[in-house]
């Protein structure tokens, strides 16, 4: 019983972890440049992406990132980089190949710029 629970409770982490693991080794869905500051961007995209998906983040000196899972499979990884007066963004995501294409994560983004 005990090796059931424990192998239960191993494949529900995978499972969790799974889904964001090797998105930086994707090509990038968007390069692209803003003139807002890094928190400014991460702070629109996080609004907008928060209305349909569970969404993450973390913030460091050289970069930051906002990741994001929807229910639909979609999972998305938004890096920020300082750049000069503005910032770098490179957003990698990939979703559930079965399905029609959902540009709304890359549009939100988009627009924040």
């Amino acid at each position: 019983m005990k090796q059931l629970i424990a192998i239960a409770t191993f494949a529900v982490l995978l499972t969790a972890c799974g889904g964001l693991h090797g998105l930086r080794d994707t090509t990038p869905k968007m390069s692209s440049r803003t003139n807002k500051d890094v928190a400014t961007y991460l702070q629109c995209v996080r609004a907008k992406w928060s209305e349909t998906a569970q969404v993450g983040g973390s913030e460091g000196k050289q970069e930051s990132t906002l990741t994001a899972t929807n229910k639909a499979g979609a999972n998305m990884l938004l890096i920020v980089t300082q750049d000069g007066t503005g910032a770098q963004v490179i957003m990698h995501e990939t979703q559930d190949p079965k399905k029609e294409y959902n540009s709304a994560y890359r549009d939100a983004a988009v627009a924040c710029l």
